[in-house]
């Protein structure tokens, strides 16, 4: 791993400034209890950081950063050598003259004879188009191939030869004197000079690879101004949204068009249409700072939302949205173990992958209640422990199995056998990792006070545990996910309320929702008709607070409605009876 690596895992979002990559927070303090920022620094040069904050300065060798975060510096690294440390190889493919056919293709798409000849296009033997990457001395580094020919589908649209130098197309055509313009594809770049805009260059490898800018950095750092012509797709706008944050240093614009890319744009409109969107595009603002009339307008019915599974708690909430932080509290014992426990799998089961935090148990006793959950009433056998004198419930091998191949690679539990002395940092390195590496969208913290802290005081503890919850509600934005918490009341008696909850009054102030589970004494069940009672203590989206009741099954441990009944079939009892889906990935290249 080099210095970009570790930056794009462990230190986003960053900023690089001269030869330093300074991120939001430190990645071993998070700035402490007010959240400092830009306090942290890895020098590229010198392969070495350190933290500014007094509480925390640490400092070291990048060998002993990476050592710490559980990764292996490159051996290269040792010695502080700048941008990518892989070895790359000279492309072997021999470049012969463009071919009619080719050349044809190309003008067809209104890209000029003048225009193939500065970008020096060539094909192959195959008569497969081949763009030549050449760096700003004149080397060719890279390669890519296209077929000269509209891509059918089912073929491949372009790919490059392997271990070759990932680069910019168009960097020897560049003069630092003008600003910088990258664009997605080699087509939508050279439609771009074919418009008369200066220094057109396009990404080797995608939305997707920015493996790039560890090579090109160097040679990046020369354009002060650098413009942003992206693709109108989904891949495009997200490459754009990467590119605002890792070039940051410099001055950006995006450019703004109603066409698939470039290209298209050149095609229907022409030259002065494309010169046109250059020249009206929008500046970005300082990082940090955004134009409020440019934020895309809310639809609340268009926010990812994560049910419940309960129908009345649904209905009132509109399930749990994405970017938010839920609070549950009750006293021991009360069921919000168990009510998560259910979620967890009703967020599985609508698609979504978890990642869980809990502090009170093993992984193999926390998935021995999940299994159970999830197996339901009747897949569940019992017998009679002499020893322990009760009654023990347990699940066949088959139906066992069946659950964990349902929700392999979806459900990921926090290893607390790696506790640490601040574990709270820990947790959310974790947290961010899984939300990056495997995608998971929900997450559960089982509970606040199990969670260590690093405070010497009962009130730089309950402070501590403030600042978690405002990381927490950092984390949900930042990713976009949800995030569940349990924290315990102070009391233990009467009915809670938002204030009940242990720990400073801003927790629950930080949080989207707040929910309290209390179990019924004996009279009050067969009375109320039901065991245990959901209180909505807080709903900061729709306002509505509320009481359900639910019913308890001890033998699935599950919560379900009295209206419903325990009816919850989850989707390991349809393996086997499922298809095998092939995903067709849209031709984008639908123009010609």
């Amino acid at each position: 791993m080099n210095v970009y690596e570790f930056a794009r895992r462990y230190l986003e979002p960053y900023t690089i400034k001269g030869n330093e990559i300074i991120p939001k927070h430190c990645p071993y303090c998070q700035g402490g209890q007010h959240r400092d920022k830009e306090t942290f620094a890895l020098n590229i040069d010198k392969q070495t950081f350190n933290c500014k904050r007094g509480t925390c300065g640490k400092t070291g060798t990048f060998y002993q950063l990476c050592k710490d975060f559980g990764e292996e510096a490159d051996k290269v690294s040792y010695y502080g050598t700048i941008g990518s440390t892989k070895q790359y190889k000279k492309p072997e493919t021999k470049i012969k003259t463009i071919t009619n056919r080719a050349e044809a293709y190309l003008q067809k798409r209104k890209i000029s004879k003048a225009t193939i000849e500065a970008f020096q296009i060539g094909c192959d033997d195959k008569d497969n188009i081949i763009f030549p990457f050449f760096n700003d001395k004149g080397e060719l580094e890279f390669i890519k191939f296209r077929p000269s020919h509209k891509v059918g589908k089912g073929e491949r649209k372009a790919w490059r030869e392997a271990d070759t130098k990932p680069i910019l197309f168009g960097m020897n055509l560049c003069n630092p004197e003008y600003p910088l313009c990258i664009f997605e594809g080699e087509i939508d770049s050279m439609s771009g000079h074919e418009a008369g805009i200066h220094n057109c260059v396009s990404v080797p490898s995608g939305t997707e690879d920015m493996t790039w800018i560890d090579t090109c950095f160097d040679w990046l750092k020369q354009f002060n101004t650098i413009y942003l012509f992206g693709d109108n797709d989904e891949p495009g706008r997200e490459m754009t949204g990467k590119l605002k944050t890792k070039l940051s240093n410099h001055r950006l614009y995006i450019v703004e068009h109603k066409y698939k890319d470039a290209n298209e744009l050149l095609y229907r409109e022409g030259e002065e249409a494309v010169r046109k969107a250059y020249e009206e595009a929008k500046e970005v603002p300082v990082y940090g700072l955004i134009d409020l009339s440019d934020v895309k307008a809310l639809d609340i019915k268009k926010i990812p939302s994560v049910k419940s599974g309960i129908k009345e708690l649904d209905a009132k909430l509109g399930g749990f949205l994405m970017g938010d932080l839920s609070i549950w509290t009750g006293k021991r014992g009360e069921g919000k173990s168990t009510f998560l426990g259910q979620i967890m799998l009703e967020s599985i089961n609508n698609g979504y992958k978890v990642c869980v935090y809990s502090g009170e148990l093993r992984a193999e006793r926390f998935q021995y209640w999940v299994n159970l959950q999830a197996a339901g009433k009747e897949n569940i056998k019992s017998y009679y422990d002499i020893d322990k004198g009760r009654e023990v419930f347990y699940i066949d091998k088959s139906i066992d199995e069946k659950i964990r191949t349902w929700y392999k690679g979806k459900f990921w539990l926090y290893d607390n056998s790696i506790a640490e002395s601040s574990e709270e940092t820990s947790i959310l390195k974790i947290f961010e990792y899984a939300a990056k590496r495997y995608d998971c969208k929900v997450f559960f913290i089982d509970n606040l006070m199990t969670a260590k802290y690093n405070a010497d005081t009962e009130s730089n503890y309950y402070r501590a545990q403030s600042n978690f919850v405002g990381q927490l509600v950092e984390f949900a934005n930042k990713y976009n996910v949800h995030v569940h918490l349990v924290a315990h009341p102070r009391k233990t008696s009467n009915s809670l309320d938002n204030d009940d909850i242990s720990g400073t009054a801003d927790i629950t102030n930080r949080a989207a929702n707040v929910f309290s589970l209390e179990k019924l004494k004996d009279e009050d069940r067969t009375k109320q008709g039901y065991d245990v009672l959901l209180s909505i203590l807080k709903n900061r989206w729709e306002g509505y607070t509320g009481k359900f009741g639910l019913n308890y099954c001890h033998t699935s441990r599950r919560l379900y409605a009295p209206s419903v009944g325990n009816k919850r079939i989850y989707g390991w009892q349809k393996l086997g009876k499922q298809f095998d889906w092939v995903e067709e990935i849209a031709d984008k290249d639908s123009l010609f």
